[in-house]
């Protein structure tokens, strides 16, 4: 995605300066920079936030200035497939090796290399939390690790590997993938995917209708929990807090405490 990208999209759209701003947050005279050519080099996030809303022709429903901050390298790098003018569906990610890991969102196939040590000790920690709170209480939900393909659309037209995603409803689950929307899906933000968690994957999860989106933050210690069906139950948590899960009652999970024990 470049600025010439964001102006073939703002033809298409037939949007506004002002409308794109309104509805991405991105301030006004930023938005006339990028489309004048006057800003060579725009953040990542700012272009993120643009296009996000020259596709949905929707309000972001978070800030972009959360990506102002750098964290840390924690998870997998997050990089464009290709820049092409084609876009690519369902098929293509079929047509990829079996042991190719990659996202499918807006015609755009995105690579993900292999994640860090780290960032799988903490992934495989809340697994077993959640798996273990799931058996005590005989529970019908089940929980996967990436990677595991979610196809969110009957469509195809995005496919993704959540770190990790919970399943009530098993008629979605077939041998090779997820058929349908998770119920709680957890994404471990990094260095290069901040922006592809908080904006890009929260509109496509939104629209596809997960009911619980977690977003962990490694550098500031805080988990965003986004409530899709209960906004009010949504809200910021540090590593020290016993973050409650919406769609397994009762359960609630401290960082902090699986922190320490790396």
């Amino acid at each position: 995605m470049d600025t010439q990208d964001l102006k073939r999209m703002k033809k298409e759209s037939g949007m506004t300066n002002a409308k794109i701003a309104e509805l991405s947050g991105v301030p006004l005279s930023t938005v006339n920079k990028i489309f004048s050519g006057a800003t060579k080099n725009p953040r990542y996030a700012t272009l993120l936030a643009v296009e996000q809303v020259l596709v949905s022709k929707e309000k972001i429903p978070f800030s972009y200035d959360r990506f102002k901050e750098e964290p840390v390298l924690l998870r997998e790098e997050t990089a464009p497939y290709a820049y092409s003018a084609r876009e690519y569906d369902g098929k293509d990610m079929e047509n990829l090796s079996e042991y190719s890991r990659a996202e499918l969102i807006n015609g755009k196939l995105y690579m993900l290399s292999s994640p860090s040590r780290q960032h799988q000790y903490l992934t495989g920690e809340l697994f077993f939390e959640i798996k273990s709170f799931i058996r005590k209480h005989q529970g019908d939900c089940e929980v996967y690790l990436s990677p595991f393909d979610v196809r969110l659309f009957k469509d195809d037209s995005a496919v993704v590997q959540p770190d990790l995603l919970v399943v009530c409803n098993r008629d979605i689950l077939t041998e090779k993938d997820c058929s349908g929307p998770p119920d709680w899906v957890v994404e471990i933000t990094s260095k290069s995917n901040s922006s592809h968690d908080y904006v890009r994957k929260l509109m496509l999860y939104q629209k596809a209708g997960v009911r619980e989106y977690w977003i962990i933050d490694p550098f500031r210690e805080q988990i965003l929990v986004i409530n899709f069906e209960d906004p009010k139950k949504s809200g910021e948590y540090t590593y020290a807090d016993p973050v409650p899960s919406g769609v397994l009652e009762g359960l609630k999970i401290r960082l902090g405490g699986i922190q320490e024990r790396f």
